[in-house]
């Protein structure tokens, strides 16, 4: 061990007694006694650390008001050594053991040199260690944000997520009121296209959309005052554009670079094989500025070109590379790599490309039964693609550019995993290839893919072979629902929703998490509650670890053990449908995110945009990266918004089971509602309800719902 090791050891195992001095003069001389007391349990690191290294100025007002309980120390020379005279490497190690960010605050609050050492140092070690799937700016700084910002912006996403603080919006288009029918019915029921970004530099948020044949945006900047918000929208009609025949079918926001002429740019891909670079600025949305064309270096395809377009293009993917942005277009039969022009020129052709039909996949059958390209999905970085295939045994690939061209192979499988659960390769849903990064800061790409298939699971995956985080996720009630689009955060979490209904399911990845909430709150001998509804798991049984944590001895209280178990970490399904329009045929389509620090996500769902935004009972809005509009945003001409009222269901672990075939009793509905109610036993103990305080039901009606169950083979929920 070498010797900032043995340093940090040493710290974390001798730390024993003491308690921060702002909390002297709240507790009676009889509770301080105790509180000095070696033998008494303590929750916080930052205690027992004030307690083996305190500072200067803590010590004198402990030496002066309780002289015979520092007794003990009077024999010690460590007492002559502060906190602040440790070497800044150890402090540093010290950090990356602070679980709250509480702590690390109260420590910034003892000195003027500690304060300077967590401004610079500390907050970032701590954003770095407890949310290291997350892609954070290298230097927030620039996009007007601190370490500190990030901390408080970060921790209380995380507290949204884990109690189900999500409110949602819809954006919809007007009706006209001319000439009412089937067709002007299915005029307004588009299946939309939605990216979203946001812009680290100037802290403006895009989101954008296609709308049928038309695309639609709006912007959003955070100022001191009211969030200023401006709206655009090309119309397709506008430039001889069908609705059908011509509709948006893909887009993709170039996120990280601009044209030659400094604007931000877009690649939009439609039904018609028309590939082309849009202008994204306000005051030029829309406008045309490069045409991709399909002609490949070797010469033509044949039938790959119809009229000197591609095929219809079925995906867009951008990659930011070593030089530029990378574009991936995906047609039934072919891969194109484009380069984002950096000039002013007009057209642009692949830099490379693949055609399924020369490579191993190609046959000589009728076309109909060829198989076919249904996406190509960049894997964080310029050298690697997979790929989602239908008609074919192995409908999960991934291209690889090797120096002598490009190869095509099929996915590894994980045999254990097989036999385990007993799964088939069937049909994947196309939509739904997301790259997981399990540590942002990692240089290049990543082999791990998460992919939603037709039997309803997700399956987390090592494309070059088998990988021991290898996984499969699903609905523990409703198991058969497969999900069209996903949509990852980190290693933490990610997002689906699918063809049954406008239902937006979160799900666990069930790593280790680097940050959990309940650290934050104090100590409590019982369990968390309300208490869920797990169809396949046991209630947790646990030590008698008394009634407070214990940091040396790794031991904690009732609450804060269970508080971490899966048990009572559930997932969850939010149903959205009653208040849609069209409710019977609503449909998740797409999913995106401006960033992962944005504290809301965008559903594209039939005729609409939906608005999600992480936001808890009594606090408005992310205090950093929130817009004070979401409430009652701004929409685009030709669309209103309107407010929405979820319910909500805990649907188990998430974990596949292979005898989950047989009816189970269904966790309650919980309704969310404009006033917050807690349970009464619940006022008693402020902020350890398990969820948020605008979920009701959460314990009214359970009992009634749960006998309630699942038939086999589809799934029967109460009316919403």
């Amino acid at each position: 061990m070498n010797p900032r090791n043995r340093a940090e050891l040493s710290i974390i195992m001798q730390a024993q007694h003491y308690v921060i001095a702002s909390e002297w003069s709240a507790v009676s001389p009889c509770e301080r006694e105790n509180k000095i007391n070696p033998h008494t349990t303590h929750h916080s690191f930052l205690e027992y650390l004030f307690c083996y290294f305190p500072t200067q100025t803590q010590t004198t007002q402990i030496q002066q008001k309780f002289p015979d309980s520092l007794q003990f120390w009077s024999h010690s020379s460590r007492m002559k050594q502060t906190l602040a005279d440790l070497p800044v490497d150890i402090l540093l190690i010290i950090f990356t053991h602070f679980d709250t960010a509480r702590d690390l605050r109260a420590l910034a609050l003892q000195n003027r040199s500690l304060a300077r050492l967590v401004r610079d140092d500390g907050w970032r070690i701590f954003v770095r260690h407890r949310f290291p799937s997350l892609v954070i700016p290298s230097n927030p700084s620039e996009s007007h944000q601190s370490w500190r910002q990030l901390a408080e912006s970060l921790t209380f996403q995380s507290r949204c997520w884990d109690k189900r603080a999500l409110q949602f919006r819809g954006m919809f288009p007007v009706r006209d009121g001319h000439a009412p029918g089937a067709r002007r019915q299915q005029q307004h029921r588009f299946q939309p296209v939605v990216d979203s970004w946001l812009d680290p530099e100037t802290g403006e948020e895009l989101l954008v959309w296609g709308a049928g044949e038309d695309i639609v945006a709006r912007y959003r900047r955070r100022g001191s005052g009211p969030t200023a918000v401006d709206c655009a929208r090309s119309r397709g009609k506008d430039v001889g554009l069908k609705g059908g025949y011509d509709d948006v079918r893909a887009l993709s926001i170039v996120k990280g670079q601009r044209s030659c002429d400094g604007q931000r740019v877009m690649v939009t891909g439609r039904d018609n094989g028309e590939l082309v670079l849009l202008s994204a600025e306000l005051d030029r949305f829309g406008e045309r500025l490069v045409d991709f064309r399909p002609v490949p270096v070797d010469g033509e395809w044949g039938s790959s070109r119809v009229g000197g377009r591609h095929e219809t293009i079925n995906s867009v993917d951008v990659v930011r590379g070593g030089t530029g942005s990378l574009i991936a277009a995906a047609t039934k039969s072919s891969v194109l790599v484009y380069e984002v022009p950096q000039d002013d020129r007009a057209e642009a052709f692949p830099l490379t490309s693949y055609d399924l039909r020369q490579g191993a996949l190609a046959t000589s059958g009728a076309p109909l039964s060829r198989p076919q390209l249904c996406r190509a999905t960049w894997m964080g970085e310029e050298g690697l693609l997979a790929l989602a295939l239908k008609g074919c045994k192995d409908p999960l690939r991934y291209l690889e550019m090797t120096p002598s061209g490009w190869a095509q192979q099929a996915a590894a499988k994980n045999l254990d995993l097989e036999r385990q659960f007993g799964i088939e390769y069937g049909n994947i849903c196309p939509n739904s290839l997301q790259p997981v990064q399990r540590h942002a800061t990692g240089r290049g790409g990543t082999s791990l893919l998460l992919s939603a298939w037709r039997d309803g699971s997700c399956r987390l995956q090592d494309l070059r072979s088998p990988y021991p985080f290898d996984a499969i996720y699903e609905d523990n009630i409703d198991p058969w629902a497969d999900m069209e689009s996903l949509l990852v955060y980190g290693a933490e979490r990610f997002v689906g929703g699918g063809m049954n209904g406008a239902t937006i399911k979160i799900f666990d990845f069930r790593w280790t998490k680097g940050y959990y909430h309940t650290s934050g709150l104090s100590c409590l001998d019982k369990r968390p509650y309300p208490k869920p509804v797990q169809p396949f798991l046991k209630t947790p049984a646990t030590a008698n670890n008394g009634k407070r944590c214990n940091h040396i001895l790794g031991t904690t209280c009732r609450w804060h053990g269970l508080s971490r178990d899966i048990y009572y970490r559930p997932n969850a399904s939010f149903f959205l449908s009653r208040d849609l329009p069209g409710r019977s045929t609503s449909a998740v389509w797409s999913l995106s995110k401006p960033s992962d620090l944005s504290p809301n996500f965008y559903i594209g769902v039939s005729g609409g945009i939906l608005e999600a935004n992480l936001a808890q009972s009594g606090i408005s809005c992310d205090p950093h990266f929130g817009f004070e509009d979401w409430a009652s945003p701004t929409a685009p001409a030709g669309y209103k918004t309107r407010a929405l009222s979820p319910s909500m269901m805990e649907t188990g672990d998430g974990l596949l089971v292979q005898t989950n075939d047989r009816a189970v009793n269904l966790p309650p509905i919980m309704r969310f509602k404009d006033k917050s109610m807690l349970p009464a036993r619940g006022k008693s103990v402020d902020g350890h309800f398990r969820l948020d305080d605008s979920i009701q039901g959460a314990n009214e009606g359970a009992d009634s719902l749960r006998t309630v169950t699942r038939s086999l083979g589809a799934l029967t929920i109460p009316a919403l």
